[in-house]
């Protein structure tokens, strides 16, 4: 997460204020945190920054090591090597989301808690994507009722499964009909 204050350096102090009976927080990084030093002058922020960017760099220096050792792939398509991926950021082509699959999605699921896309979806593909992933999320949770012997829930899920399925199935005819024309 990027500093709320100048969107360049990392932020690593979550900041909440109240004031007038009003709540406003911000993420912001060491440096823009003396900016509000002298809006709470009863507080020393500059040692508990010090502090906390110090446990922070030092538990992500470990892990860095960690990963950099764990992981020692390297894309066939551009040669892009993974410690080269976590010095810049970025992947060099879309064969390296294939080549550093384990540790990208490790990375996502520390990120969002998730490696799967659950959020918006672009426009046009919407409603087919959505009704897939619907239809996947009742699935699990049929598992889940059947493996508890919840076999009423079981039967209301299997029949919304089936008519998500038929409505995905109209969809998708109707989107090739259209296709064709």
């Amino acid at each position: 997460m990027m500093c709320d204050e100048c969107g360049v350096r990392p932020a690593t102090i979550h900041l909440t204020t109240f004031a007038d009976g009003e709540k406003k927080e911000k993420n912001l990084c060491a440096t823009c945190l003396t900016k509000y030093k002298m809006n709470l002058p009863a507080m020393d922020l500059t040692n508990l920054a010090g502090i906390l960017g110090g446990f922070i760099e030092k538990a992500l220096s470990g892990k860095k090591e960690e990963d950099d050792t764990a992981y020692s792939a390297v894309c066939e398509s551009c040669g892009l090597d993974y410690k080269q991926f976590k010095r810049n950021g970025m992947l060099g082509c879309a064969d390296c989301y294939k080549a550093f699959r384990e540790p990208l999605e490790e990375m996502l699921s520390r990120m969002h808690g998730n490696a799967q896309h659950v959020g918006r979806i672009p426009g046009g593909m919407n409603s087919q994507v959505s009704l897939r992933l619907q239809i996947d999320k009742l699935k699990q949770q049929l598992a889940r009722a059947i493996s508890e012997e919840e076999y009423e829930k079981a039967a209301v899920l299997r029949d919304q499964i089936r008519n998500l399925q038929a409505e995905l199935k109209v969809k998708t005819e109707v989107g090739e009909g259209s296709a064709h024309e």
